[in-house]
């Protein structure tokens, strides 16, 4: 079975097909009983067993009903952020004649030269 929010957005989700479905009288019943179950969901009851068990109840709800699971299926689980997730090499240089210092921010950056001595920092 299945949780019981998913049930719900299964059963409104159907509720304009049954027509076609089932034919338009039997589709207009199981339409007003479903209708009767939803209010009695948004009275507070818990009867998402009952929702199902009318959904999953003619051979053609439960196969729409199988199919609408399997594509709006959400995964679950971590997605990693898109783009370069290497570690940025956020070091430290500094200039061996004095005590200027200089962080790398970003990977790429190239290392500049002491404003001062006009020479190649090194690392701290």
């Amino acid at each position: 079975m299945t949780d019981n929010l998913s049930i719900l957005k299964t059963a409104l989700a159907i509720r304009p097909h049954l027509s076609q479905l089932l034919g338009a009288e039997a589709g207009e019943q199981m339409r007003q009983q479903l209708d009767q179950l939803l209010q009695q969901v948004q009275a507070g009851e818990s009867i998402e067993d009952s929702i199902w068990d009318l959904l999953t109840d003619t051979r053609a709800t439960r196969n729409w009903v199988t199919q609408f699971q399997q594509t709006n299926t959400t995964q679950k689980g971590f997605n990693s952020l898109p783009g370069d997730i290497s570690e940025i090499s956020a070091r430290e240089f500094k200039c061996p004649q004095c005590d200027y210092t200089w962080s790398r921010d970003r990977i790429g950056r190239p290392t500049p030269q002491c404003p001062t001595h006009k020479i190649t920092l090194e690392p701290a």
